[in-house]
């Protein structure tokens, strides 16, 4: 059944119970009751939007990243204004107004999207939310799940095959090798201000061994005494310590800086082995006027968002990452060293087969499992007389302590909703 059509049903028998829509409401966007001609008109707007730019990008994209992208382009809306401009009739506070208020349209329009069937929404990611842990297996049923069929001269011959070829590659990782992970004089690190750009920073940091924080606002103490910790060990090791500092560009970023760096200075005051330099690498004035970025929709303050930069240039922040962290990582001398324990492994493997694969080989062949043990049936072990259970475990919890329950029909559902809110709940 289509929306518009289980819409009516329900609509119908409203009233037929003399009921108004409002009384039938369980949210002020009530997934069941939505489908206004507006509301169908925003829901393929945004939904061919999404289409539109998910034509010319692989990498997934949340909606605050959406929002970015349709200001970028000077994109209409529905009633022909542009997207988080304002409509130039309207007063200049108005037009300030507008990203604010076409973040929250947009978001709405989405959601009618989804409710609606309107649109694939293919690569729309979550990045707010962790992902679940989900355990369960999905699948109930009883029985044999491997019957003792097997072949036994078969899978010997195999496991000898491939147990000569196990033995060598042992053999083969005691090979003569060199160190190549001693040749970093730096240690980096990257911080950033929100964990959603992790997808972005943490390959980078990963390419160049560097070691990336990501925070949620503010840099707590016990992060930065860590930090401070890190850098003390890299010290003592003999490396230099560079950290390069990621945030919005707001005050609240701006200010984020100097109360790290001056937390560092204390906790590494007074070490002489200590060279650490701490730097903003993004976002800067620089940044901000290169990519031509928008002003993030919040009322009465200039914020611009770090998921602007991806979501109008993806791929950019990576960038900006690697080449920060790309000078202070010596790529020339492990190269080298990995060239020789590679010389040093063809030798080594040539070795091996030369001295110990044939002989074993031959050792091997032609072993007879039946003439040295007989008819083996590992089907033996089965009891004809056992009989496993059928999967009934039922638990008897009826009763109106569910919100939800699926057993109830729409109307008796409703019923069960409006106590549950007239017992003081707000709604989510």
């Amino acid at each position: 059944m289509s929306h518009e059509s289980l819409k009516q049903q329900i609509l119908e028998q409203a009233e037929q119970q003399g009921l108004k829509m409002s009384e039938i409401k369980v949210l002020s966007t009530d997934p069941f009751l939505v489908g206004s001609p507006a509301d169908y008109e925003n829901a393929k707007w945004a939904a061919g939007l999404w289409d539109r730019m998910m034509a010319s990008r692989r990498k997934q994209l949340h909606l605050r990243g959406f929002h970015y992208w349709i200001q970028s382009q000077g994109i209409l809306k529905p009633n022909g204004v542009k997207y988080a401009h304002g409509d130039p009739k309207d007063s200049k506070e108005k037009q300030d107004q507008a990203p604010a208020k076409d973040w929250t349209f947009l978001l709405h329009s989405s959601q009618l999207a989804r409710y609606l069937g309107i649109g694939t929404w293919a690569n729309l990611v979550d990045l707010k939310h962790p992902d679940p842990q989900d355990y369960d297996n999905y699948w109930v049923g009883s029985g044999l799940e491997k019957s003792g069929e097997v072949d036994v001269q078969t899978e010997l011959n195999a496991k000898l095959e491939g147990l000569v070829d196990d033995f060598l590659a042992s053999l083969l990782k005691q090979a003569p090798r060199y160190h190549v992970d001693g040749y970093q004089m730096y240690h980096m690190e990257v911080l950033c201000e929100k964990g959603s750009m992790g997808f972005v920073i943490e390959p980078a940091c990963r390419r160049y061994s560097a070691c990336y924080q990501p925070f949620v606002g503010q840099a707590s103490v016990e992060k930065i005494n860590m930090m401070a910790e890190r850098a003390l060990q890299a010290a003592k090791a003999g490396k230099k310590v560079r950290i390069f500092y990621i945030s919005d560009w707001d005050r609240y970023g701006k200010s984020m800086i100097p109360a790290v760096a001056r937390k560092i200075e204390f906790m590494t005051f007074g070490s002489k082995e200590a060279d650490i330099k701490l730097m903003r690498l993004a976002m800067t004035d620089e940044q901000i006027q290169k990519y031509q970025l928008p002003f993030a929709p919040k009322h009465g303050e200039e914020v611009v968002e770090l998921d602007a930069l991806e979501a109008i240039h993806p791929g950019a922040l990576g960038k900006i990452v690697l080449d920060a962290l790309k000078p202070y990582y010596d790529s020339e001398k492990p190269q080298i060293v990995s060239d020789e324990n590679a010389r040093i492994r063809d030798v080594v493997r040539t070795i091996l087969d030369e001295k110990l694969k044939e002989p074993l080989q031959t050792a091997f062949k032609d072993i007879d499992i039946a003439g040295i043990a007989g008819e083996v049936s590992l089907g033996d072990a089965i009891d004809p007389e056992f009989v496993p259970p059928e999967p009934d475990h039922e638990v008897e919890d009826g009763g109106n302590q569910w919100v939800f329950d699926s057993s109830r029909g729409f109307w008796e559902q409703l019923e069960v909703y409006k106590e549950y809110k007239s017992a003081g709940e707000d709604e989510d």
